[in-house]
Formats: structure tokens, sequence, C-alpha cells
């Protein structure tokens, strides 16, 4: 049926929006509910999901929604929008703006007091597996509260977005952890969920057990987070690496992770090496590359990673800079 969009409340507990409130008091302005739905922005479609741009002007340039948003009558009579807040809000916008058109009424499946559990399959369905997706944060905090606060078991909740049990597992856990380790040392306007990748990358078994080998526990860790000695989140694969070194682990502490895989990749270079002059390590060079042992040849090409294909690449590209600086005044 066709709804008045004026009649229809947004739906507080959907993830995005209530993500939203409890970092604000009070009742929420327009502005701020665009900003929790991400209205405003230009969205992030590096996987194909559907930006809010994208989504405004396809409705702008059909005249409406193609498909309907999912509306709970409930039993007082209120209607609420399930699935489809986005929509209802671009909807609700174009009539604040006076965009030319009707679009004072929407699109809506209606469903009359619908189960915790209805509700429930219709989000994980829509937004977890669906084109709009909620961020990964968001979908954490959802599935952490199905198991957690609604007692749903795994295998259900699994079935219910069509994902892998080992993922849905590692994002609970991730969530968790940023609850228990991460919040507790932020202020509330602080807390940032675009950190909650690293705790993904934390569920690592090797991560973990590296940084409490190393004498560390999870509040470190939080802390490492907050305080930018992982700047990019990708790199606590590396703390299995850093930490077990004293040098590179004092160097981490002291700076971050990149200054510590420094300490870790510069080779060590014994007194006859370092007091050679540069003529001398050029022949050296040059004699070691000629009598390469074949076997050796073929190791370091089926191997791009090893530390001396490294090395043999960083002095190529020092040889090419000093090279071309000498002839520079020829």
């Amino acid at each position: 049926m066709l709804l008045p969009v004026e009649g229809v409340e947004l739906d507080r507990t959907n993830p995005r929006i209530r993500r939203f409130l409890e970092n604000y008091q009070g009742e929420p302005t327009y502005e701020q509910i665009a900003l929790a739905l991400d209205v405003a922005g230009a969205g992030d479609d590096s996987q194909g999901a559907t930006t809010p741009e994208k989504l405004k002007n396809s409705i702008l340039t059909n005249g409406g929604i193609m498909q309907p948003i999912i509306v709970h009558k409930r039993s007082d009579g209120t209607l609420v929008c399930v699935e489809g807040n986005t929509r209802l809000y671009i909807y609700r916008s174009f009539v604040k703006d006076e965009v030319e058109g009707d679009w004072t009424t929407i699109p809506a499946l209606v469903h009359e007091e619908l189960s915790a559990s209805d509700v429930d399959a219709i989000r994980l369905q829509a937004h977890l597996v669906g084109p709009r997706a909620w961020d990964a944060y968001s979908k954490a905090k959802y599935l952490w509260e199905l198991q957690y606060k609604e007692l749903m078991s795994l295998d259900r909740i699994v079935a219910f977005c069509g994902g892998n049990k080992r993922d849905v597992t590692i994002a609970i856990s991730a969530y968790s952890d940023m609850e228990t380790y991460y919040r507790p040392i932020c202020d509330a306007d602080d807390y940032d969920t675009e950190k909650y990748s690293g705790f993904v990358e934390l569920q690592n078994t090797k991560v973990k057990d590296a940084i409490l080998r190393a004498g560390f526990d999870l509040t470190d860790f939080a802390q490492w987070i907050r305080k930018g000695n992982i700047k990019n989140l990708e790199q606590v694969r590396k703390l299995p690496r850093v930490l077990p070194d004293k040098r590179a682990r004092e160097m981490f502490i002291k700076k971050d992770v990149k200054a510590a895989l420094d300490v870790l990749e510069k080779p060590e270079l014994n007194a006859g090496l370092k007091g050679a002059s540069i003529s001398q390590l050029s022949r050296a060079l040059t004699e070691a590359i000629e009598s390469i042992p074949y076997a050796e040849f073929n190791r370091l090409r089926a191997n791009p990673d090893d530390d001396a294909v490294r090395y043999i690449n960083d002095a190529l590209e020092a040889l090419q800079g000093l090279v071309k600086d000498l002839n520079a005044g020829a």
C-alpha cells in the first residue's frame, strides 16, 4: 500500500540510527538523523554497495522506489519502518526541499504485530547480505546483541544472514573485544567505530598469543589502536613479527609498526662491511651477482617476498639514484 511518509516512524532501533543516538542526548535533529543514516555522505561503494547518493539519484530518475519499504504496524497502531529507513528519509527530504514530484506517500509492505524474531530476520536479510549493507561495526553489534541479548543460537544467526559461521563468530568476538577494552579508554566523542577492523585482525590467534607472550594485554592493544601505534589497521597482522624482537618492540611502543618493521628489515652489518668503501662494496656486489649459484637464483625468483630480494631491490634503487646524481653534472 501507499503510506504517508510523515505517518511512518524511522526505526530508532535500526543499528545505524541507534549507534548514533548512543553518543547524543535529546531529540535528534533532522541533520543528525541524516548523519546517522549516512544520507548526506557519498558512502563507500568499493564492495559494490549502493551508496546514499546513488540511491537518491536512482529514486529521482525513476520517480520513486522500485522496492517497497517494510513497515511494522504495532498493536497500538503506530507504523515503524523496519527496513528502508534511508529510502523513507530521502522521500521526507524531497518533501522538505520541495523537490518536483509527489513524495508525500511511499510504497510499503505492511506487517501487523511482527515478532522480534521476524524483525531480526528482515534486518539480517536486508542489511547483512543485501545491497544496502550496514557498516561492519553496526553489523557486528547487531550480531552480538542477537546472540547475547536475544539469546539466538549461532546456527540460527548464520542461517538468517546466509553467512559463514567463522566470519560471524569473528565479528561477534571483535565487537566484544572492542567494547571491553577500547570503549573504556575513550571519551564519548573519541570512540571511533572505524577502528573496528583492527579488532577483527586481533581475532587471529597468532596475534593474541604474540601480545600476551610479550607481556602485554588487550587493554595495551586498545591503547596502541587509540594512540596511533598501529595506523594502518592491517598492520595488526605484523605484531607476531614485531613483538618478539626487543629492539623492534621498543621502537613500536615509541613510534609505530612501520618504524618497528624498519628495525627488523634493516640487516645487521659486520665491522668489515661497515668499514668497506663504496668501491669495494660495488666490486663485491658485482662479483656476488656474477657468481650466484643457479639454485639460489631459482630460489629467489620463486620467493619474491624473500628478504634478500627486498634488499636487492633496495640496493638497485639506491644505485640508480646515485648514478643519476653522478651523471647530472656530466
